[in-house]
């Protein structure tokens, strides 16, 4: 069986394990018209053969922001706000939608931005795995009516429509071009930033200088590719880094030590949840389920293992998002509970050795996370003793993220994934819907049909405020019947030299206003 690979389809686990910086010039030529600011990305090699104008689909997506645009972009909750659409009319059944596109977008090769190259942009993006290609699957048809309007039909109404559109804008002649003349061309988008020389080892960005949303005024940015993290660091320590993305939360003490550098912080919209496969027969009942939950001290990991850097999940739905409920039940850390709970479902030690049996057979399975992850690991440990100290073993098994085939065929106890809510609540329902179990990302086999009944109405109900309380029940009934045991939102850290100014960190896109940032003259 060929090996599939879920990154391109959600945010399920880490696509990037890596960190990098931009590296500042010298000081005396900070003022320079040329200036050059350097971003290093450690451990990472690009092949002579990857597809170039599909790096925003690949192990190097953080350039998404600066090379690319799209249709639509989010707000700070996670409300859909147009980008290269300009506005969007909609039928009275919620079928047919009918885009604007901004007038007199350029790409980077002066070519202009027409609704063809939206169709062709999404056409692909349903034929290759990308972040949106399960959600353009509602998309019936796409008819182009001008150079700047097309006309899309859905299958069925969706609410959460708009939120499919998020895919990056290709230029339809450059990509034709170079699959027709089997040349690696660059990547060319509509974004703030464009390439000017790509190696294996640098990539030259150059800014717009016709960007749609206002001239960057950072000129010039150089990707700088380091063999080692250590080396990346060893710059940033040194006070020569001017931008840090994606510092880890053990790591950001770390930055205390540079005074040049301030610290950014929003929390990322993705929710660590050790997830149970209900086909197991540890599993099945809802009480060990709600027992496990309150026998995990997820305050002692935000505290040590994510060193304040986050919070404690309560659910499925971001929590600065316009659909999130604050009123929510809490799993404190009660292990007596736990331990009652437990007995309840039939789990005790019934020979003396610590460890809960039941029918003959003791309370011991396997959890699988991905390689690499060093916050999985340090919360897995302390998950790993607070079981053992409810008299549960579980041994950690490690996968390579290129081999999955075991989730889809459910060929799991247990794993630790981390599930993107960047969007629109709708996104939960490729996750917790039954419908997915088969032929989606339910590997858990979750099945409640409160649950399917609420995500089916919040996502064929288009007012707002409706939509909140539907996804207010939903948050709420998924607590009660726990797919496994949810543990933590992560915060985004991103370290800044504080002469860049204007700079506002997005949950989803940490490089979303990077036109807007600039540097103040002595």
């Amino acid at each position: 069986m060929p090996t599939r690979n879920i990154f391109g389809h959600c945010h399920y686990y880490v696509v990037l394990v890596c960190v990098f910086s931009l590296a500042c010039t010298p000081s005396d030529q900070r003022e320079q018209p040329h200036t050059i600011y350097s971003l290093a990305l450690p451990g990472v090699r690009i092949e002579q053969d990857t597809p170039r104008f599909l790096v925003h689909f690949g192990s190097l997506a953080f350039l998404n922001d600066l090379i690319f645009d799209s249709l639509v972009g989010h707000d700070e909750q996670l409300r859909v706000i147009p980008r290269l659409a300009s506005f969007w009319e909609e039928s009275a059944d919620k079928k047919t939608w009918t885009i604007h596109l901004r007038p007199n977008v350029r790409f980077h090769n002066g070519t202009e931005l027409t609704a063809d190259d939206v169709r062709f942009t999404i056409m692909k993006a349903m034929e290759i795995p990308t972040p949106f290609s399960y959600s353009l699957q509602m998309i019936d048809t796409i008819d182009t009516i001008d150079r700047h309007v097309l006309v899309i039909k859905l299958k069925q109404p969706s609410a959460s429509f708009l939120d499919s559109l998020g895919v990056e804008i290709l230029s339809k002649g450059d990509i034709e071009h170079g699959l027709s003349t089997q040349r690696n061309l660059y990547p060319v988008g509509t974004g703030p930033y464009k390439v000017e020389r790509w190696g294996d080892k640098q990539i030259m960005l150059v800014a717009n200088q016709e960007y749609f949303l206002g001239k960057p005024s950072l000129p010039a940015i150089l990707v700088q590719l380091y063999p080692s993290l250590e080396m990346a660091w060893s710059q940033l320590m040194a006070g020569t880094v001017d931008i840090f993305p994606y510092i880890s939360p053990a790591n950001g003490a770390h930055l205390l030590k540079v005074p040049t550098i301030r610290v950014y912080s929003t929390l990322k919209p993705y929710y660590y949840l050790l997830a149970f496969n209900l086909g197991s027969s540890f599993f099945r009942e809802k009480t060990v389920r709600q027992a496990l939950n309150y026998g995990i001290d997820k305050e002692q990991i935000v505290r040590t293992v994510l060193k304040g850097h986050g919070r404690v999940a309560q659910g499925v739905v971001y929590p600065y998002s316009w659909a999130y409920t604050a009123e929510l039940p809490l799993y404190n850390y009660q292990p007596q509970k736990a331990a009652m709970l437990l007995k309840q479902a039939g789990w005790s030690d019934t020979d003396g050795d610590h460890i809960l049996d039941r029918n003959e057979k003791r309370f011991e399975f396997s959890i699988d996370t991905n390689l690499g992850d060093d916050l999985k690991q340090q919360a897995l440990l302390l998950i790993q003793q607070q079981l053992l100290d409810l008299g549960i073993i579980m041994h950690v098994r490690f996968f390579d993220t290129t081999d999955t085939d075991f989730l889809f065929e459910k060929r799991f106890d247990a794993h630790f994934p981390e599930i993107d809510a960047g969007g629109d609540p709708d996104l939960g329902y490729k996750v917790w819907h039954s419908s997915q179990i088969d032929h989606g990302f339910n590997f858990g086999s979750y099945r409640n049909a409160k649950v399917d009944q609420l995500l089916e109405e919040g996502r064929r109900t288009f007012d707002q405020a409706d939509r909140k309380v539907i996804y207010g029940k939903f948050q709420r009934e998924i607590l009660e019947d726990p797919p496994g045991i949810f543990l933590f939102w992560v915060d985004r850290l991103v370290g800044i030299n504080e002469r860049i100014k204007g700079v506002k960190i997005r949950p989803d896109k940490p490089f979303a206003n990077i036109h807007e940032w600039y540097v103040e003259d002595n």
